[in-house]
C-alpha cells in the first residue's frame, strides 16, 4: 500500500448526497423501511479510478475496481455518498475480503491526510518474498492494525505473492544490484517499475532503495 491523493470532491456529488443519505441512515440507524437499493457511487467509478491510477488502494494491483466505502455503508450510513470514504479497490479487496468488515481500531487509510496515518508509516514490503509486513517501530496499537488489515484483506495471499514474486523477478533480471552499473536499458526499465502508475510499484520502490537506488516521488 501507498498514499493516494484522493484530490478534492467532484461536481455533482453533493446533490446526490443530499437526496439519497437519509435513506440509508434512516435502515441502518433507526431501522426505518428497507434498505436502499440506489448505488449512485457508481457513476463515479471511473474518476475515482483515474484519481488512483486504475490500481487497487489496498494490493495496488491495476484492475478495472469498484467504488469501496472505507468506511463500511452498514456501520457509518451517513458517509455512503462521502468522496473522502471512497477508496478504489479490486473486486477480491472488496468484494471477497473487505466487505462490510470494521475492526475496533479500523484499517489504514490509503488517502490519510496526517503522514502520521498514511500506509508508509503501517508497511513495508520484504524485498526477499514480497509479502507487506508492518514496521518494525511500531507500539502496540499500530501493530496489531496493520496485522489485521493484512489479515482481514488477505494481502499475502498465494495470489498476490505469486505476482510479487514475478515483479521481482523482472527487477533482478533487468537491473543491475549496484547502481553504478546501471545501463540506459536497465535506468528504463527502472522508472516503469518505480513509476506509480506502475502496479506494485511500492515494491519496486522498496527493492530499488536497498541497493542505492534513488527514488522519485
Amino acid at each position: 500500500m501507498h498514499w493516494v491523493d484522493r484530490g478534492p470532491e467532484p461536481d455533482g456529488l453533493d446533490a446526490i448526497r443530499s437526496r439519497y443519505t437519509s435513506r440509508w441512515i434512516d435502515f441502518y440507524k433507526h431501522g426505518i423501511g428497507s434498505r436502499p437499493t440506489d448505488s449512485r457511487w457508481r457513476e463515479f467509478r471511473v474518476e475515482l479510478g483515474q484519481r488512483f491510477r486504475m490500481q487497487c488502494g489496498y494490493c495496488e494491483i491495476i484492475y478495472e475496481g469498484d467504488v469501496d466505502h472505507f468506511r463500511p455503508k452498514s456501520r457509518f450510513p451517513e458517509l455512503v455518498y462521502v468522496w473522502d470514504n471512497w477508496v478504489f479497490a479490486c473486486s477480491v479487496c472488496n468484494q471477497k475480503n473487505k466487505r462490510e468488515k470494521w475492526p475496533a481500531m479500523g484499517y489504514v487509510d490509503p488517502c490519510a491526510e496526517s503522514e502520521s496515518c498514511r500506509p508508509e508509516a503501517y508497511f513495508r514490503f520484504d524485498s526477499m518474498t514480497g509479502e507487506i509486513i508492518p514496521l518494525n517501530d511500531l507500539d502496540q496499537d499500530g501493530f496489531d492494525k496493520a496485522i489485521t488489515m493484512i489479515d482481514d484483506l488477505n494481502l499475502n495471499s498465494d495470489y498476490h505473492l505469486k505476482r510479487r514474486a514475478a515483479l521481482l523477478g523482472k527487477l533482478a533480471a533487468g537491473i543491475p544490484n549496484d547502481p553504478t552499473d546501471e545501463t540506459e536499458r536497465s535506468e528504463a526499465l527502472r522508472r516503469r517499475f518505480a513509476s506509480r502508475d506502475s502496479d506494485l510499484s511500492s515494491l519496486a520502490r522498496t527493492w530499488l532503495a536497498e541497493r542505492g537506488y534513488s527514488i522519485d516521488q
